[in-house]
């Protein structure tokens, strides 16, 4: 391997620690592996400043991290997670418009990362459908029921038309239609699983399996009529 090629991985690792220090809740582990990819590539490496960013999220909120963020799209427009990122920003200073633009970002971004990865294979699919149909067959017999006419539909990434709704592109689920109160509105009822977002976020097992429950669950309990603060008390969100 070249010496470029050797500092190319060098790099990831320690982006790669620091993502795991800041799951880990060790803000100061993460300090260290950020200054370890700032000697690796430089404080402007748009990556070096993305981790930047995440640790100024975490320690003191998202405004906090958006001059950083917008000096990773300055640097580098291609750059999904921070582009995903100021749109989270945008939606809760109320800004619609500097979403959407940057959701729709998002949305062919990562659309052209999906075909260069070859993401979501027959297998893929298999493997999620497989653990759908599983959680569905081992609910509650009176649940069962009553989801009888929801089809559960998976899907590779939300359309574009969605996203031009405000829809986050990256959401990893949908409930549309009727819920199970509302049962005679002649309502198309569904619910979606959003396959190459999931894969992207949670490429292992068993985490990919569990997210699948959880997500398909979240839904589910939309359909019932539960609301965001309902799925965050049960563990849903």
């Amino acid at each position: 391997m070249d010496r470029a090629g050797s500092a190319d991985d060098e790099i990831e690792r320690a982006l790669g620690a620091l993502d795991d220090c800041l799951i880990a809740q060790d803000t100061a582990g993460a300090r260290e592996q950020l200054a370890r990819a700032v000697e690796l590539a430089g404080a402007d490496h748009p990556d070096v400043l993305y981790a930047e960013a995440c640790i100024a999220w975490d320690e003191l909120g998202p405004p906090a991290a958006e001059p950083l963020l917008q000096r990773v799209v300055a640097a580098d427009r291609g750059h999904a997670d921070a582009h995903h990122a100021l749109a989270r920003i945008a939606e809760e200073r109320g800004d619609a418009e500097r979403a959407l633009e940057h959701f729709l970002q998002v949305h062919k971004l990562d659309a052209r990362s999906d075909r260069e990865a070859r993401l979501g294979t027959r297998a893929d699919l298999d493997q999620i459908e497989r653990v759908a149909r599983e959680l569905l067959a081992a609910l509650p017999s009176p649940f069962v029921e009553r989801l009888a006419h929801v089809p559960v539909v998976l899907e590779r990434r939300p359309s574009r038309s969605l996203v031009e709704e405000g829809f986050d592109p990256r959401s990893l689920g949908l409930f549309e239609g009727a819920i199970d109160a509302d049962r005679d509105t002649p309502t198309p009822t569904r619910i979606v699983l959003f396959v190459n977002n999931l894969l992207a976020e949670f490429p292992e097992e068993p985490e990919l399996s569990d997210q699948i429950e959880i997500t398909l669950l979240h839904e589910i309990g939309h359909f019932f009529g539960l609301d965001e603060d309902d799925m965050e008390r049960l563990g849903l969100d």
